[in-house]
């Protein structure tokens, strides 16, 4: 590949990047902006109960979807002709597991609601119902995505997230069961749009095919238990907390958790817009053209969420307010998970690639145990904040297992391995002198600003290289 299609190739994930993380910080900005809200109305019990159906949500969502809608970016490179044909099929797979698991529960409401879940069987309907429609709007998403048509991800993601906060709004302040108005305005505003979305796909699919059955189940079954476990990493925590500590101290973590959201939707939207490029590039064999794009795409990342470290407490703050300032002291290592994940999603992504789901999904399943198990004994012995380091830890396992792997695939030198974990070991040092700042506030935001000012200097002193890059 010649300079030239390196840079334009280069400036297509930097223009994407920029609409993914832009569009997802300001449409998932609208939830980091109600939040404050959702804290003073709901009480402590109602805001944790929410937290335990959300987390129970979604890992039903992976249950019910077998995460089929990953493989579509996969799929382009082989079926990209028929790919309107090859979704229609995944969303009508999706439909048949999901009637299955609602017969199950209709049949044995009692036992998964009440010893298994911890929910009112009253939201059964509401579940299935967005669990139905769900799949259409990630489906639809996701070919966007995978066709680097950002526009209309971003449009849609507004979409979707302004509906279901402004109706959740609504019907906390006018409901008696506040519970309830919260998660009938979160989930069915969302259904009702991936059900218009369902129909128009349906329409453009026109046929479901069983042999694109066959082929994605190859690459997403072992992705399902990879997909739990990664879920069980993020929200098994909460669960115990709940069942352990009481819905009070599940309120305090989620809202720390919340905070690191901003990390995680970060990565979220940067991994958008690299996964597609990046398994073109390995597709083109074009390996000399990873590192140089790599480089910049990671330390945007982490010096954002160096950013959000130092003003950890500012956002704990403002999210939940005094009543949730226990929360600031999980808060730092909660980002610290997020910017190792970030790490071995990249590796992950090799994994992909090769269809070696199977050993991706034995990684996490391992990380998982450790983490539940750990989690049984340490919030026991020292409370909810143990939760927090068990989750990093399970991460950094999930980081060397990949490695690891990927380099066994013949991919060792794919990324700048000593940037990579030379700037991971520097920032969880500096973990624990951020923590010891948390005490002394002047002087932490005199470093915030000086942090600051050296990362507006760097991007000046490379904006030649930034404006190129983008008129291309």
């Amino acid at each position: 590949m010649d300079n030239s299609t390196k840079k334009k190739s280069s400036g297509v994930v930097l223009k994407a990047g920029i609409w993914y993380t832009v569009s997802n910080f300001v449409f998932r900005g609208m939830a980091f902006i109600t939040t404050p809200v959702f804290t003073r109305l709901l009480t402590k019990g109602e805001y944790g109960d929410f937290s335990n159906f959300a987390s129970w949500m979604s890992i039903l969502v992976i249950i019910t979807s077998c995460d089929l809608q990953t493989s579509i970016i996969r799929s382009k490179l082989e079926f990209e002709d028929d790919i309107d044909s090859y979704i229609f099929s995944m969303l009508g797979l999706t439909t048949l597991i999901t009637a299955f698991f609602y017969v199950v529960f209709l049949v044995f409401d009692d036992f998964i609601f009440n010893s298994i879940l911890a929910i009112d069987k009253k939201y059964i309907h509401i579940m299935f119902f967005y669990l139905f429609c769900a799949p259409a709007y990630s489906m639809f998403v996701t070919k966007h995505r995978a066709f680097y048509k950002y526009r209309v991800f971003s449009i849609m993601t507004g979409i979707s997230i302004a509906l279901s906060l402004g109706t959740s709004l609504i019907l906390v302040v006018m409901m008696n069961d506040k519970l309830m108005g919260r998660i009938i305005g979160q989930y069915i505003p969302a259904a009702i749009l991936s059900l218009i979305l369902y129909i128009f796909l349906a329409i453009k699919g026109k046929r479901i095919q069983i042999k694109y059955w066959k082929y994605a189940l190859v690459i997403c079954i072992p992705l399902v238990p990879h997909l739990l476990s990664m879920n069980i990493l993020s929200s098994s925590d909460r669960i115990l907390i709940r069942r352990i500590s009481g819905a009070e101290y599940a309120a305090l973590f989620s809202i720390a958790h919340s905070c690191a959201n901003i990390v995680s939707i970060l990565l979220d939207s940067m991994n958008k817009a690299w996964a597609p490029w990046f398994l073109d590039t390995l597709h083109s064999k074009d390996y000399s053209n990873v590192k140089p794009v790599t480089k910049p795409y990671f330390l945007l990342f982490v010096s954002i969420a160096g950013g959000i470290f130092l003003l950890g407490p500012e956002v704990i703050l403002i999210l939940g307010g005094k009543a949730y300032l226990d929360a600031i002291f999980i808060l730092p290592p909660l980002i610290m998970g997020c910017v190792v994940q970030f790490v071995y999603t990249m590796y992950v992504q090799v994994e992909f690639y090769e269809k070696k789901t199977i050993g991706v999904a034995i990684g996490t399943i391992s990380s998982a145990a450790i983490n539940i198990v750990l989690n049984l004994i340490f919030i026991h012995a020292f409370g909810y904040r143990a939760a927090a380091y068990v989750t990093l830890i399970g991460y950094i396992c999930l980081l060397f297992y990949h490695y690891n792997y990927v380099k066994r695939l013949g991919y060792k030198d794919i990324f700048d391995r000593k940037l990579l974990f030379g700037t991971l070991l520097i920032l969880f040092l500096a973990m624990f002198g951020i923590m010891i700042l948390y005490n002394y506030t002047i002087l932490r935001y005199i470093i915030t600003l000086v942090y600051g000012t050296v990362i507006l200097f760097l991007i000046f002193k490379q904006k030649g290289i930034i404006l190129s890059i983008l008129r291309k």
